[in-house]
Order: C-alpha cells, then structure tokens, then sequence
C-alpha cells in the first residue's frame, strides 16, 4: 500500500513539475533532482506515520 501511494505522489509531483517547467522554464536535470527529494522527504514521512501506528497497537493493554 505504501509503494501505490509513493507512485500517486509521485505522478502528482511530476504534474507540479511539469507545470513549472512550462511556464517558469524549470530544466529538466532541476526537475529531475526536485522529484527525487519529494519523493524521498514523502517516502520518510510515510515510514514515520506508519511506524507511530505500529507503536501505537503494541501499546494497547490487553
């Protein structure tokens, strides 16, 4: 679930950049290297809810 919803983000990154590249002549290595750390700076935020969660249901009494 978690790499369909990196590819989501992923795709909707790559319209913003699209979009900048069009009309703010954004270069196409600049775009490449903003992708790549929204992708990553999402893919650790991701990892942290999730492991918040996991935490969370351990810590449930019984």
């Amino acid at each position: 679930m978690r790499f369909i919803m990196i590819g989501i983000f992923a795709l909707i990154y790559s319209m913003l950049l699209d979009y900048l590249r069009d009309y703010y002549g954004l270069n196409y290595i600049v775009k490449l290297l903003i992708l790549g750390i929204l992708v990553g700076v999402t893919y650790k935020v991701m990892e942290k809810i999730e492991n918040k969660r996991l935490n969370k249901s351990n810590n449930k009494p019984l």
